[in-house]
């Protein structure tokens, strides 16, 4: 005979392979058999929220909570179903009890973070940056706190930089590239960051990070070839120009800046083979602002 405590080890197993119809008739036979059974109250009612029935998944997990006031996880998905409801408010008041009766709570910390982005406020971002953070230090693998958190730091910082808050915006990048190594954007919107603040030796690895991430990344190429005219290694400069040329034989700032970089070498020559007159042509000297190319992320190892 089946025991409740073995029944309900399968409905969990159940649900969270994503069977719901069949853990939800087991939950229910559950509960016919011991109707104040709290875990399948609790279980049945975030399964409840999961299928859209959020309202009646609130009052089994209310009951749930009558019988365990301190389990830190029921009210954790209580504030879940309330967010999924709209209810922001009461959500965060929930999230507050979890994490009063369980500080180090990782999960809640990171579900209280999307909590804070649905208010679309001018401090949401800061305020679920700052919730993530408290995640990733109790819980350095937490997956959907790292990604999150790499998503707004990245977004932060390109904001910051092209409104031309240098040093915060290197604040956010350095986070970002330390969480996410292999995104090349990041990578190079530190590079350029770095370049900003005068910190031309760093912006050159930064930007050597991006080119070795993303190879056909133009503006990575471009820009490394600037960093290095800019720290006197105008010889080094000519060999990632030479390959944004490569990338892009008729873009105009790579091949004027690959003609300048040659120019200063006494190779005029060469740079006027180079030089094509054009309206679109941009100044030179300036590191490119430019995104890297399709596909937008690398593959991760």
């Amino acid at each position: 005979m089946t025991t409740i405590l073995e029944a309900l080890t399968l409905a969990l197993d159940l649900h969270l392979a994503g069977r719901f119809g069949e853990a939800q008739e087991l939950y229910t036979r559950i509960l016919d058999a011991e109707p104040e059974q709290p875990d399948a109250l609790h279980y049945l009612g975030v399964l409840a929220g999961q299928i859209g029935h959020g309202d009646f998944g609130l009052t089994l997990i209310d009951k749930a909570i009558a019988l365990r006031p301190e389990a830190a996880d029921i009210h954790a998905n209580r504030a879940n179903l309330l967010r999924g409801l709209n209810r922001l408010d009461e959500a965060e008041a929930g999230y507050r009890r979890a994490l009063a009766l369980r500080p180090d709570f990782a999960e809640t910390w990171t579900d209280r973070a999307f909590a804070r982005l649905g208010r679309n406020d001018a401090g949401a971002t800061d305020g679920a940056a700052d919730l993530l953070e408290r995640a990733l230090r109790i819980e350095p693998s937490l997956e959907p706190a790292r990604e999150k958190l790499v998503a707004l730091l990245h977004a932060r910082g390109r904001l910051r930089l092209e409104t031309g808050r240098v040093t915060p915006a290197l604040a956010d990048l350095i986070r970002a590239a330390s969480l996410d190594p292999q995104d090349a954007d990041i990578a190079f919107l530190l590079g350029n960051a770095l370049f900003a603040a005068g910190l031309r030796a760093d912006s050159v690895i930064a930007f050597r990070n991006a080119l070795a991430l993303v190879p056909d990344f133009l503006s990575a190429a471009l820009n490394l070839g600037i960093a290095l005219a800019a720290t006197n290694r105008p010889d080094a400069a000519l060999t990632p120009l030479h390959h944004a040329v490569r990338i892009d034989p008729a873009h105009p700032a790579a091949r004027d800046t690959l003609a300048l970089a040659l120019r200063s070498l006494g190779r005029a020559a060469e740079a006027d083979a180079l030089t094509v007159p054009t309206a679109q042509a941009a100044p030179v000297g300036k590191p490119a602002t430019g995104k890297r190319p399709s596909p937008r992320r690398s593959r991760k190892s």
